[in-house]
């Protein structure tokens, strides 16, 4: 083999392992670790502070999802969401108009591109972005266990022969059903009942969503009780775009900055508690 053509195949393996290198360190995905932003980096961020100025955008929502987007005894939107949302817009410095919708139809608007960016608790799926751009996300959520403050239960492993509070027609109740056969399930039409059912000490534990139960936990701090227990069912949530849409790259940069600068906690804590 002449030396030249040597030369070349070692050159072209070089370059492939360096490909086949960097495929391998992005597959890790959406990582929910925080980055720790570089000088750098945050120049960059901070170019695009101002950036949307003079545009206004049509953001929609399902109004029904506590304590993301729900209207308030004044009939205004409120919720982590909604703060999240005006945020956003201080810092890229758009306008915008609610649409109020249901989830499915909030979908389709976006998909089709009928509406800017869609925000209601929207879980991050590989079938969604396939049709759909994502922001980067910007919680954690999954299920979780309530039980009452002096309750010695700390994870789900301990849920197998207790009396478990669920709501019914839940994915909850579906995960409960199959992991603890032989724990006693009473359901209930509503998740408030289901609380109470744990806080009057009549079940031992209430499993539902994260989000939701933080929630309560926070506005009722005389419940006597307290969340525990990692995250199952885990997911993750982001702002909907249509395909290829230009905006992605504008909320990302914003949504790094709100973490870097404290305002993502303050809004965190202010629906869920302490991050």
């Amino acid at each position: 083999m002449k030396r030249s053509t040597l030369k070349v195949l070692v050159c072209a393996v070089i370059v492939v392992m360096m490909i086949v290198g960097t495929v391998a360190c992005s597959s890790s995905g959406k990582s929910s670790e925080k980055a720790v932003p570089s000088e750098a980096a945050g120049k960059e961020e901070d170019s695009f502070k101002g950036s949307l100025k003079g545009k206004t955008l049509s953001i929609g929502t399902d109004v029904s999802f506590v304590p993301f987007e729900f209207p308030d005894e004044n009939d205004v939107y409120v919720g982590f969401d909604m703060d999240l949302i005006a945020a956003i817009s201080d810092y890229l410095g758009f306008e915008y108009k609610m649409e109020p919708m249901d989830f499915t139809a909030m979908l389709m608007s976006v998909q089709t591109s009928k509406i800017d960016v869609g925000i209601a608790g929207i879980t991050m799926t590989d079938e969604r972005e396939k049709v759909m751009d994502f922001s980067d996300p910007y919680y954690d959520a999954g299920i979780q266990i309530l039980v009452r403050e002096d309750s010695e239960i700390t994870s789900f492993s301990e849920l197998s022969d207790k009396t478990l509070a669920i709501k019914e027609g839940t994915a909850s109740l579906t995960f409960c059903e199959e992991h603890y056969p032989e724990a006693k399930i009473v359901t209930f039409t509503t998740i408030d009942e289901a609380y109470l059912e744990v806080s009057r000490g009549a079940a031992d534990a209430c499993v539902f969503d994260a989000p939701n139960m933080l929630y309560y936990v926070s506005q009722n701090p005389d419940c006597g009780c307290k969340v525990v227990g990692e995250l199952e069912d885990a997911c993750q949530y982001g702002i909907l775009f249509p395909a290829d849409s230009e905006l992605k790259k504008y909320f990302d940069a914003a949504l790094a900055e709100l973490r870097a600068d404290g305002t993502y906690d303050r809004i965190y804590d202010t629906w869920f508690g302490s991050n």
